[in-house]
């Protein structure tokens, strides 16, 4: 079975996002939804996910971000 993986763009490198946010974002992505979520791994605050644009908005920054099957 295939597993899905969400990953932010930083400079020319995709970056796999930490456990929480993996299962954050997903449960968004299956509700079409956007939100605030943990994501220790790049914040020790809320980061915003935006799923119909495909972003998270974190500490003034926006990073493009992806869902792909690993």
């Amino acid at each position: 079975m295939a597993c899905v993986q969400w990953v932010y763009a930083n400079g020319s490198c995709w970056v796999a996002l930490d456990r929480t946010a993996q299962s954050d974002i997903e449960a968004l992505w299956s509700v079409n939804s956007s939100h605030w979520i943990r994501c220790p791994s790049v914040s020790n605050s809320a980061v915003y996910v935006d799923v119909e644009k495909m972003v998270m908005l974190c500490n003034g920054y926006q990073y493009t971000i992806a869902r792909r099957i690993a």
